[in-house]
């Protein structure tokens, strides 16, 4: 077991069910800062997203032939709005449990990055790079010593 990382913010040190500190690997913590740079990124994609809400209600204004108003466009990308929003804060929180040794964030990381790889070409670029750290991150997270420091995890569990 090594010793906590108290120079880490939110590395703080878990004890095993023999009493032991577990602090989270040097990989654990690279991965999590991955995965926030990543929902930092999902922020710029979606700032840019609503700086172009003009064009967009204009386009789809002029490919419905008008059918469709600018109202229902913008309760459209309002609603998307909030569920970036939603994603982003989810994406922090599954990071920060992950980071914290909960296998089940893994888990759900594993999962998000894989659904995240059909957005790979969107996003101006800045989604392929968003992709990438998140698998990188994920990768990180899979590997020893993180995958012993979840297993870890587990045995603390009474």
């Amino acid at each position: 077991m090594s010793a906590p990382q108290a120079d880490v913010p939110g590395a703080a040190p878990r004890t095993t069910a023999t009493g032991g500190a577990v602090t989270a690997p040097k990989q654990v913590n690279t991965a999590f800062w991955l995965y926030i740079a990543s929902a930092a990124l999902s922020l710029v994609l979606l700032i840019i997203a609503l700086a172009s809400v003009g064009t967009v209600t204009a386009q789809v204004q002029q490919s419905t032939g008008g059918k469709i108003s600018g109202a229902a466009v913008g309760a459209s990308i309002t609603v998307s709005v909030i569920f970036g929003i939603l994603y982003i804060a989810a994406y922090v929180l599954f990071a920060v449990f992950m980071r914290r040794g909960a296998n089940w964030a893994r888990i759900v990381l594993l999962v998000v990055t894989i659904l995240s790889l059909v957005g790979i070409v969107s996003g101006y670029g800045i989604g392929a790079v968003r992709v990438v750290l998140g698998v990188i991150a994920t990768v990180l997270i899979f590997i020893k010593p993180a995958s012993e420091y979840f297993r870890s995890g587990r045995a603390a569990r009474p």
